[in-house]
């Protein structure tokens, strides 16, 4: 099919037009073609969920009719060519087995180099929280993740996404996060900065028009991405490794603030030569005549056109000297007023009994594996990292734990984020599902004149069909099935 011409007067040649001299004109013309076109979907396993993450895509094709082939650079990514269920309507995706996410996105997280050991790792941007997932898979869920963000509004939205992932060892903090440097100096192994941009780079659709960024927005934004960026080196400790990301094309908040950056501060970091040199998407040399410092090729420049993704940019850094800090005392908060109390040996080992006789299930190893403790607010238990607790307890956080149920009576309500993670290995109080309630059990109702004969009034039961896919957490009642989905419309009318 004939590709329609691009009327003159589009807004994304204007917005685009300052990048055709860096591509050859097949380039350009294919650039501002593509950019009217949706990126495809794309998803990431969820490694905790699914370790192996091409037997589990093989089930879901299967089941859902999807054509898919591997993001190159992401073991876990995958994008779709065609499917029959779209990938959001599935109870997969609810339950948060995989994540929807541009491909590009994947990039960033993916550049961190593996570690065999638990690293504390800052997320210093991390709304929504899809880079922040893939931080703990990075992690294997042992090391410390702080999902900071600095927008109080965006916090709902990535403690959703965190809950539904079912990670343990977060915390959510809400700062600037030119502060971390400050407060932090030499502190974590790992911080990835995917800085706020202009986003000019995505795709055009209703929620993202493309319009023209002026020069005195475009030097404010670079200006606070190199702000952002001095914080992120400084925060890090010597040896450690830091990423540095925008969804824009523009190199003005690209290459040019990683250029700032070495002038100012020379010997203090190094730009790594890409591990995924096979794309074959070297950073600029220069831009509007001014030649950038030869370590900026090492970064990835993603042209929507060359890799079916939105324009994406990010670059791996090594820090290898000292930054230049006054440390600032950062606030502070007596963890007891937290209102969060720790619960005695004897108490854990009570919860640890009631889980095994219930779900045949060793939440015991849970808290060792994952160095977490119990703590208890109210009627509310929670799982607390370990790794929070002996390094930064005084820090005042957004949200912090992940619930493990509440006790009513001294008795156990298992959570649905605790089934959600750990529900494929529990061995009792299973309810099967009949396939003719399923349809009606995904659109989050709760369900009546089944038989639940055998189950004890009360209990919360982990739900499956005859495929043996969770489906989530379901409290009996006397006349029904209580749905406990966190939301009521998985699927669309």
């Amino acid at each position: 099919m004939k590709t329609p011409p691009i009327p003159i007067s589009d807004p994304s040649i204007s917005a685009l037009e300052r990048y055709a001299p860096y591509l050859s004109a097949e380039d350009y013309r294919a650039l501002l073609t593509v950019i009217h076109e949706p990126a495809p979907f794309a998803l990431r396993v969820n490694l905790l969920k699914s370790p192996d993450p091409a037997q589990a895509l093989a089930k879901w094709t299967n089941w859902y009719g999807w054509d898919t082939f591997p993001v190159t650079f992401c073991p876990a990514g995958f994008q779709l060519k065609r499917y029959n269920t779209p990938p959001s309507q599935t109870i997969e995706h609810r339950l948060g087995y995989y994540y929807l996410q541009d491909a590009a996105s994947m990039l960033p997280a993916a550049l961190f180099s593996p570690s065999n050991t638990p690293s504390l790792t800052l997320d210093m941007a991390a709304s929504p929280g899809g880079k922040t997932t893939q931080l703990v898979d990075l992690n294997q869920d042992y090391g410390l993740v702080i999902a900071n963000d600095a927008s109080t509004s965006r916090l709902p939205a990535l403690k959703v996404v965190l809950q539904t992932w079912g990670s343990l060892n977060t915390v959510i903090t809400n700062y600037p996060g030119e502060k971390w440097g400050a407060w932090f100096p030499g502190t974590f192994d790992r911080v990835l900065l995917d800085a706020p941009c202009s986003m000019e780079s995505l795709r055009v659709s209703p929620s993202h028009p493309h319009r023209s960024i002026t020069p005195d927005e475009r030097s404010r934004l670079a200006a606070r991405q190199l702000a952002l960026l001095e914080s992120a080196v400084a925060a890090t400790r010597i040896g450690g490794e830091i990423v540095y990301s925008t969804c824009t094309l523009a190199p003005e908040e690209d290459e040019a603030v990683l250029d700032a950056f070495l002038k100012a501060h020379p010997g203090v970091i190094q730009v790594e030569p890409s591990p995924t040199r096979q794309l074959n998407a070297p950073g600029l040399t220069y831009f509007n005549g001014k030649a950038f410092d030869p370590q900026v090729t090492g970064s990835l420049r993603f042209w929507p056109h060359l890799y079916g993704t939105n324009g994406f940019f990010a670059a791996l850094i090594t820090k290898f000297g000292a930054m230049p800090s006054n440390k600032v005392k950062q606030p502070t908060r007596e963890f007891a007023g937290t209102g969060l109390t720790r619960l005695s040996p004897a108490q854990t080992n009570q919860l640890c009994k009631q889980v095994q006789s219930l779900y045949e299930f060793e939440l015991e190893a849970v808290l060792e594996t994952y160095q977490c403790t119990l703590y208890q607010r109210a009627a509310q238990v929670w799982l607390i990292p370990e790794q929070y607790l002996n390094r930064f307890s005084n820090l005042p956080y957004a949200f912090l734990g992940f619930p493990l149920g509440k006790l009513i009576t001294n008795k156990l309500e298992l959570s649905f984020e605790m089934v959600s993670r750990f529900g494929d290995a529990f061995n009792a109080n299973i309810y099967v599902l009949p396939d003719e309630y399923y349809q009606d059990w995904l659109r989050g109702a709760d369900l009546r004149g089944l038989p639940l004969e055998g189950i004890e009034m009360g209990t919360v039961v982990a739900v499956r069909d005859k495929l043996g896919r969770n489906l989530g957490a379901g409290k009996a009642l006397p006349k029904r099935l209580r749905n406990l989905l966190l939301s009521r419309s998985l699927l669309s009318n």
